[in-house]
């Protein structure tokens, strides 16, 4: 069994941007948003994300699955079991309280806040 913690969605996402040679408009327009709303959720600091959008970004990847599944819309064989896990790990992660990517707040080493005496 996979550790979810440890997928990087944002390096996935590109990856299938990139290589998974979608045929369908709008897969192709699903996968753009959804690596879209991915940046902009791991841009925030971990305190202040909304876990919520990993399960939009699952709903745009499960409408490109259901396109492919029914040969509404091709997708090079090779992604298409990365696409499948990716949805279904944002989801598990969802169901577990598993912040994918945190974004750890940084402290200044002269701050009030810094641990050196």
């Amino acid at each position: 069994m996979r550790n979810i913690a440890n997928i990087k969605p944002s390096a996935i996402l590109v990856s299938l941007i990139q290589n998974s040679k979608l045929s369908n408009t709008v897969s192709r327009i699903a996968l753009r948003d959804a690596n879209k709303q991915w940046r902009a959720h791991i841009a925030k600091p971990t305190r202040l994300r909304d876990q919520h959008t990993m399960l939009d970004i699952a709903d745009q990847l499960r409408l490109i699955i259901v396109q492919v599944s029914q040969r509404r819309c091709r997708i090079n064989p090779t992604h298409w079991a990365t696409l499948v896990h990716l949805e279904a790990d944002l989801r598990a992660a969802y169901l577990a309280n598993i912040n994918l990517e945190p974004l750890l707040d940084t402290v200044a080493a002269n701050s009030e806040h810094s641990e050196v005496a």
